[in-house]
């Protein structure tokens, strides 16, 4: 047996054994990066789910709120009064019912109220709010259906003409901050179905 080539090969083996100081820094940049890319993959991922989560949160909220407040609007037998301006409400009553109905929209919040029961807040977070209010008249022509303004003789809306309200919402959530495009925007018309005509 030859003693000497088998520590000579011994030899060669252990001073081969260890890493480089640029295999080193190559291996360190390479598992930085790929720790990096699973770290930015997972916060793209989490505000992408986030963003999904707000945005089917607030069309739920927007089909119930819509839901109570179409059922409220087409038992209604004309409409009261109404406000505009940064905090717009329209009042509604059911004379078949001797009941009234509000719907009020101030600091983002979008509530119904009715006499000697709980004010309910429908939708938060909403960034605008309007509504239009037409007449019973509508024009038809080939292309499209059209209502006109509830107006009286001399231009100014006149409540107790209207029956059909359209209304338009728009809320929005923010993740860390920002808003992003998380945003629900929710457009009706209601006809008032029991509305009294003279």
């Amino acid at each position: 047996m030859n003693l000497r080539s088998n520590f000579a090969s011994v030899a060669r083996r252990s001073k081969s054994a260890g890493f480089t100081l640029i295999e080193m820094v190559v291996s360190v940049g390479v598992g930085t990066a790929v720790v990096g890319a699973l770290v930015m993959l997972s916060i793209s991922t989490s505000w992408n789910y986030t963003a999904t989560a707000n945005y089917v949160q607030m069309d739920d909220q927007s089909r119930v709120a819509l839901d109570k407040i179409g059922k409220e609007i087409r038992n209604s037998t004309a409409l009261l009064s109404y406000t505009s301006g940064s905090a717009q409400s329209l009042v509604f009553t059911n004379a078949n019912g001797s009941d009234s109905m509000t719907l009020s929209y101030n600091h983002g919040m979008l509530r119904m109220s009715k006499p000697g029961q709980t004010t309910v807040t429908l939708l938060t977070g909403c960034d605008s709010f309007s509504f239009s209010l037409f007449n019973r008249v509508p024009l038809v022509n080939s292309s499209s259906f059209t209502f006109y303004a509830s107006t009286n003789g001399a231009g100014v809306v006149d409540p107790t003409i209207t029956k059909v309200v359209n209304m338009t919402w728009k809320c929005s959530r923010s993740i860390l901050g920002s808003k992003l495009n998380t945003e629900i925007v929710q457009t009706a018309q209601i006809v008032l179905r029991n509305k009294v005509t003279e």
